[in-house]
């Protein structure tokens, strides 16, 4: 049985995703399916974020292609390595933009978060 889930509505006062300018600027996500954060594994958890991230990209009609920049908050950069290889199965073409922040702290214990701003004209370079 599969620990992934589809991301649910946000529990804070917080627009999950909003749409500006030609973009999509999603809210940090964590790895948390059904209000529980997953902690079968960090690499577990970090597809978990990304599982969550794909439902708000459907939603609009996007895909990963349509990314063009991610921040990440890591409580601990130890998990660098492991963060990129679950990260890099995600985008086929082209990586965004990307810069990467050592926290102290992310909400439920969550290891890492991830925010993203998509474009609605899909890039290829």
């Amino acid at each position: 049985m599969s620990t992934i889930e589809k991301a649910s509505a946000p529990t804070v006062p917080i627009s999950k995703a909003l749409v500006s300018n030609g973009f999509l600027f999603i809210s940090g996500q964590i790895g948390s399916a059904g209000g529980r954060l997953v902690s079968t594994s960090f690499e577990d958890e970090v597809r978990q974020v990304f599982t969550n991230i794909e439902t708000i990209l459907n939603e609009h009609d996007l895909t990963f292609s349509h990314i063009v920049s991610v921040t990440v908050y890591l409580m601990d950069m130890r998990h660098f390595d492991e963060l990129n290889a679950v990260y890099q199965t995600y985008f086929v073409d082209r990586y965004p933009t990307r810069t990467c922040l050592a926290v102290a702290g992310l909400p439920k214990q969550a290891r890492v978060e991830l925010t993203t701003i998509a474009s609605f004209q899909q890039k290829t370079s």
